[in-house]
Parts: C-alpha cells; structure tokens; sequence
C-alpha cells in the first residue's frame, strides 16, 4: 500500500506582501480584479523590471520596482482607509463615485505611479501618465465592463493622482495627495540597502539607512497618525524632505495627519570607522 504524498501548504507559494495588500480591499470586487490583472499583466511587470533597472543599476537610486509597487499600493491603502472616518474621497465628494471607486484609483495611481522610470528619472511621472493611460484603458474596461461613463472618470482620477506623485506637483483631489503621500512612506532602509552598499553614499540614501518602518495609524488629535520610526537622526532628512513635503503640498490632507519622527530603543552608526569620499 503506497501512502499519499502531502499535499503543499499553499502558504508557501504565497507572496506575503501581496497578501498584505490584497486583505486591504478583501470586500472590493473592483480592486481585487484590477489587482489580479495588473499582476499578471506582461507589459506592467516588464516596465516595472525596467524601471528598477533604470533606478539602479544604471542611476544608482533606491528600488522603483515592483516591491516598491506593492508597498506604495499597500500605504496608499490604509491612509485612505483611516482616512475615511475624517475626510470624503473627491470622486464621492463630487458625486460621480463611491468609495469603492476611490480605493480603485489609490490601489492602481499606487501600482503604476513608477513606471515611467524606465525612460528616465527626471520627469518620469509625465512618462508614466503617457505609459499608464492604454493600460488603464484595457483594465478598467474589465473592472466596468457595460459602464463607458465610469472608466473615463475613474482613468482620469488614476493619472492625476500619477502625474501629481511628483513633489513639486500639488494635488488637486484627495486620492492623489494619498498617492504622493504613500510614495513617501517607503522610505525604510531595506529600499536603501542596494545603493548604499554599491557606494552611493549621501544625505538622500544615508538617510534612508537610518529608517527602520513607518506606520500608519488612527491619530490621536487628526485623523491619521503617520510614524516614522529612525535609529539615527540623519533620518530627519528623509522626512521632512520627502514625506512632510508631500504632506504639506497635499492641502486637502495636511489637517488630517499627524507625523511623528521616533527614535528606536538602539541608536545606529550609519558608517563605521571611516569612508573615504574622494
């Protein structure tokens, strides 16, 4: 009698931060098929690799793939949803969505905000509104299949809030200051690590060295509390450069959020001994 090989835990074969994301919109229908197709989806991937590839191997930046997708979508995810007991998404603000909609337009402005990188840093969120609209075109007619009228206005909320990721750029709805303000979220040490260990040493990767997680919370006087917790003070830098900047430009939600730089248990020496710089 031959026994019964196990079956795999499916476990496994699961990706943890995709999971992560997808339990954000588990009750969404509109996201969890738009999520499906843009992770299977050849042409996104590839730019996604390309964009990494671009950001650096040949610039020497921090990752822009499609770890940073996911983390990005998975931020934009919770401020939008914390954010929902203090503030109406724009799309339900002017009538022409619900909040399901809304979710929609974060989850995919998230996701494809990036791929313009592989043309080009500068301006690579006017390339990836250009590289973005046929994909939208093709995945929103799935998600709203006998609904013309909703595509448009969703597509055009989705590449405002791509064109507005940029930090010189204000957003003019709240799914886009949600977008720009999740870019900024991913800012941890891990996203860092590549660069620095190949010898690109500034103030821009030095300080992102120094953060160890930032979370996302219900505030205690605003609607949502963003801390960003650090082991060396270098990582100031990074948030008010970078994050409390987007914050700041996003004028419908600067009154709704709180951020707070915090300092670990065991503060870090970034550089050990010496570094020669020239």
């Amino acid at each position: 009698m031959t026994r019964k090989q196990p079956k795999k835990s499916r476990n496994k074969t699961k990706h943890p931060l995709k999971e992560r994301v997808r339990k954000l919109f588990k009750d969404n229908k509109l996201c969890t098929t738009a999520f499906d197709l843009l992770e299977r989806d050849i042409e996104v991937q590839t730019m996604l690799e390309d964009s990494n590839r671009m950001a650096i191997d040949r610039m020497g930046y921090s990752d822009h793939g499609h770890t940073h997708s996911l983390i990005v979508s998975m931020n934009g995810m919770k401020l939008l949803n914390t954010l929902r007991s203090g503030i109406e998404p724009t799309i339900v603000k002017e009538g022409t969505g619900s909040f399901e909609d809304a979710q929609l337009i974060v989850l995919m402005s998230c996701y494809l905000h990036d791929i313009g990188m592989g043309i080009h840093r500068d301006e690579h969120h006017i390339f990836s509104v250009a590289l973005a609209t046929p994909i939208l075109d093709r995945i929103l007619a799935k998600v709203y299949p006998r609904n013309i009228h909703k595509c448009v206005h969703v597509r055009g909320q989705i590449l405002h809030a791509i064109y507005c990721h940029d930090k010189h750029v204000r957003p003019e709805t709240v799914e886009a200051g949600v977008t720009g303000i999740a870019d900024a979220t991913d800012m941890t040490k891990g996203r860092a690590r590549i660069p620095f260990e190949a010898g690109s040493v500034n103030i821009h990767s030095a300080s992102a060295m120094s953060i160890e997680r930032v979370i996302i919370k219900k505030g205690e006087e605003k609607t949502v509390r963003i801390e960003v917790v650090m082991n060396n003070v270098s990582g100031i830098f990074q948030i008010q450069e970078l994050l409390e900047r987007k914050i700041r430009s996003a004028t419908q939600l600067v009154e709704h959020i709180e951020l707070y730089a915090v300092m670990a248990s065991r503060e870090d020496r970034i550089l050990h001994d010496e570094m020669r710089v020239l």
